[in-house]
């Protein structure tokens, strides 16, 4: 996390080539240094969720896989330039705060911070996609928010309630559920980790296992 070399010359492992990426370590070493539930960050430049970045809109509550980034928690930080001052880290980790998992830097492009790989490429899918919907929508009526389909507050409690329990089974008693997992001893249902391993498998046969690995 220093941004200090890892493989001591000495070492039998191959040195790689190359330099740190400031932009990328101030932004990443902020998160991994602080937040000590995050084991996985993943920040892009995705068109729709940069441009909506840039307003000061937020993300709506208009549709499902928005509600699922709400439920992540949002957070957001103010554009200050290229992100690669180390003096900026302090109000970086102020801002995304202890529990939310997204931080949106304004100007800039949205970042997660989660658990695991898993959750992190089904939060800034989720994100992402809500991204798309919310731009158009805005476009379609020029910005027009009284022209959007703006769920009340109870409506939003509702999605929200409701993405909590999007791995359950419809009609069945969670307890039931729970002890037949204990009983057979299999994995609970667990929709981020089936959207990565199936992100996994379509590019291992687009591309190849051996040339994305290697």
């Amino acid at each position: 996390l220093s941004g200090k070399q890892v493989f001591p010359p000495s070492s039998a492992a191959k040195v790689p080539k190359g330099r740190v990426f400031g932009a990328g370590y101030v932004l990443h070493s902020a998160i991994h240094a602080t937040r000590h539930d995050v084991d996985s960050i993943w920040h892009c430049h995705s068109l729709d969720a940069t441009a909506l970045s840039q307003t000061t809109f937020g993300v709506l509550p208009l549709s499902q896989e928005a509600a699922f980034a709400l439920g992540k928690g949002i957070s957001y930080h103010p554009f200050e330039g290229t992100a690669n001052d180390a003096s900026e880290q302090p109000r970086i980790i102020s801002n995304l705060g202890p529990t939310n998992k997204i931080l949106m830097l304004e100007d800039h492009g949205p970042l997660v911070a989660c658990t695991s790989i898993e959750e992190a490429y089904a939060t800034m899918y989720f994100l992402t996609r809500a991204c798309t919907y919310q731009m158009k929508a805005l476009s379609a009526v020029g910005g027009d928010l009284d022209k959007i389909h703006m769920p009340k507050e109870q409506i939003v409690d509702q999605m929200l309630n409701r993405i909590d329990k999007l791995g359950d089974v419809p009609g069945q008693d969670q307890e039931d559920v729970q002890q037949s997992v204990d009983d057979e001893d299999e994995e609970k249902y667990d929709i981020e980790k089936l959207m990565f391993d199936y992100a996994k498998r379509s590019a291992e046969r687009k591309y190849g296992a051996h040339d994305i690995y290697r």
